[in-house]
């Protein structure tokens, strides 16, 4: 009995080896499997961060560019504002100019409206209270060196200042409200270059 003793003991100690030697293997498969893992999960990792660094990146891009865009935009319209005040102030300077200079700013617009026919000056009822004769005379004086003629209406007209002269069926609005909406984009170049250039 000696002899299966001894062979089962050999046996078992082989089994022994073999199964540490599985049990060896298993675990180094095992730690290369984890580490492959933890590599490839550390890949997968860095990648979705750096994706998302430049997702980030991009998106502070936008927004940096929107605030700026945002910042600009209230510029020009804080500008723009400024403009037209500037605007209103000068339109009201030229009504509340005493009536020398007022009228003398009727007959330099005047000068660009008269036509080789005869016409008639309509004004409001504040202008028709102070219009002077000087006025009256020199504009008559500029519709005959037009080639034309031009009588004053007593009848008041609703504008802010300045006047209408009709021609037959052709009205010329020369009101200030009118003169100043035509060439308002012009006045603001005019304005804009001077405050802000």
């Amino acid at each position: 009995m000696a002899g299966i003793e001894k062979i089962t003991k050999e046996i078992l100690a082989d089994g022994e080896k073999e199964v540490s030697r599985i049990i060896a293997e298993a675990e180094k498969s095992a730690e290369r499997q984890k580490s492959d893992k933890e590599k490839e999960c550390k890949s997968f990792l860095d990648t979705a961060n750096d994706r998302l660094e430049k997702k980030i990146a991009g998106e502070r891009k936008k927004i940096d560019s929107q605030c700026e865009q945002i910042e600009k935009l209230t510029l020009l319209k804080t500008k723009q504002q400024i403009i037209e005040e500037i605007l209103q102030k000068a339109k009201d300077k030229i009504l509340d100019d005493n009536t020398d200079e007022y009228f003398g700013t009727l007959i330099k617009l005047l000068e660009g409206q008269l036509r080789p026919e005869d016409g008639i000056m309509y004004l409001n009822d504040k202008d028709l209270a102070r219009v002077t004769s000087e006025f009256k005379n020199e504009a008559i004086d500029l519709a005959r060196k037009a080639g034309g003629s031009i009588s004053f209406s007593d009848n008041p007209i609703s504008i802010n200042g300045g006047f209408l002269l009709k021609y037959g069926n052709i009205e010329i609005n020369s009101s200030l409200d009118a003169v100043f909406d035509e060439r308002k984009d012009e006045l603001m170049d005019i304005v804009n270059k001077v405050l802000f250039a």
